[in-house]
């Protein structure tokens, strides 16, 4: 039997399978010359965009991987805005057709080919982000050289591939470095933990969310192997628990121009991002007292990158994040790090979910506010007394409220930015000075 390539769910694919799959393709319309296709794909079947993906990455193609779950109309929309010729779109290859499309951009076409990719961040606002497979290429050897603990691992992908982390970091690093990706498509959590319990030397690759349900419903006498996370670090109790029901916790951070750019492969505490992967030279301030913007510049093209992200460097050179620049909230000349606030919320008894974000303020210039989700209504009045025993004076929230559910944006993330333009009549209860 040829050995799997990568599998999907319980389904293994070889070279001969990928191979199979893209040969109706092959010399037929835009694929007489890929490296002149700049192709939209959304296809469910994610054995046949992993097999296409990998046929077209060498030939110099350039490819917009669109989610699987995305309308025809709305996947029409994304491939004309981001000056792609045709979409591929359907169940699989043997029902899609590429529709060629008037572009309503003519970008100029990379050497080599592109990745293209739809980076929203947390303004909800699609930006079209364009990488050279050359850089993708050179990424990929610094995190299989930066990361040496994933060697003997097997990694299992339950994130989408469609997505640079599950596409760069869960399968084609994979690749890289030998090993055989388990890519899972059915996100019951139980169907999940099965998959882990198959290879028990397992790295698991999942968005913050589903490592945490997956947690909750984890037999006590289980741990998971070793688990990656990557975006916005999280909050103490939460890392607390995650580091708890597993041998390794790792956390990733990167951008959607640059790729991963650093990587810890043991996160002891909440920040904590790791030293800098080789392919990026990175800037930060020098002490947690001293933080600036992170820059990022990608050696060999020289791009520089303004994160927008706060952090700073430790003695040991390993970078931590302390807040988004444009969510550190400044109270009459002090930063106060929303993550800083939201660490201590979430010790309190029955709170789940809390987020801190700021508004304007006439005296202190910005004042601090908070959402949270807790198990039961709670008592704002014992809640205001106890967050002052907790916080330093500038971190007290002026105003607190209940909410059943904070609203996120489309990609899951929270905006503090909406947050501090809601209503003030949505905010309940004010803790007086």
């Amino acid at each position: 039997m040829t050995t799997p390539l990568f599998y999907v769910d319980n389904t293994p694919y070889s070279q001969d399978d990928c191979d199979r799959i893209v040969s109706p393709l092959v010399g037929s319309g835009p694929f007489q010359n890929p490296a002149s296709c700049r192709l939209a794909v959304c296809l469910q079947d994610t054995a046949h965009w992993l097999a296409l993906c990998l046929w077209l990455k060498p030939l110099g193609a350039s490819v917009l991987p669109i989610h699987p779950g995305t309308p025809l109309q709305a996947a029409q929309t994304l491939a004309k805005d981001t000056g792609c010729s045709h979409l591929l779109f359907g169940d699989n290859l043997r029902d899609a057709a590429p529709e060629a499309l008037e572009a309503l951009t003519n970008p100029a076409k990379g050497n080599g080919g592109e990745l293209i990719q739809l980076s929203s961040g947390t303004t909800g606002k699609p930006k079209t982000i364009a990488r050279s497979w050359r850089d993708i290429d050179r990424e990929l050897t610094a995190y299989v050289d930066h990361f040496t603990e994933a060697q003997p691992l097997t990694p299992v992908v339950a994130c989408p591939v469609t997505h640079s982390y599950g596409l760069i970091c869960g399968v084609l690093a994979a690749l890289e470095r030998g090993a055989t990706p388990h890519v899972v498509t059915n996100l019951n959590p139980r169907f999940i933990l099965s998959q882990l319990r198959s290879v028990p030397e397992h790295l698991l690759y999942a968005s913050p969310t589903l490592v945490s349900l997956l947690i909750r419903i984890l037999p006590p006498s289980e741990t998971l192997h070793t688990v990656m996370l990557s975006g916005a670090p999280l909050p103490a109790p939460v890392l607390n628990q995650l580091r708890d029901r597993c041998q390794r916790l790792c956390q990733q951070y990167g951008c959607s121009e640059a790729g991963c750019v650093a990587l810890t492969p043991d996160v002891t505490k909440p920040g904590l991002l790791g030293t800098p992967l080789p392919h990026v030279s990175l800037d930060a301030g020098t002490s947690a007292e001293q933080p600036d913007d992170v820059l990022i510049t990608i050696k060999g093209s020289g791009q520089q990158i303004n994160t927008r992200d706060l952090g700073y460097f430790d003695a040991h050179g390993q970078l931590h994040f302390l807040a988004r620049t444009d969510d550190t909230i400044n109270v009459a000349g002090i930063n106060v790090y929303p993550g800083a606030v939201e660490d201590v919320y979430l010790r309190y008894p029955g709170i789940r979910e809390a987020v801190a974000y700021k508004q304007a303020d006439s005296f202190a210039g910005e004042r601090v506010c908070l959402r949270f989700v807790a198990d039961a209504v709670l008592d704002i009045d014992q809640l205001k007394q106890w967050s002052r025993e907790h916080l330093s004076p500038h971190q007290v929230p002026a105003f607190i409220e209940q909410v059943e559910t904070i609203p996120r944006l489309p990609n899951g993330k929270v905006s503090r930015r909406l947050l501090s333009e809601a209503p003030a009549h949505t905010l309940a209860a004010e803790v007086p000075a």
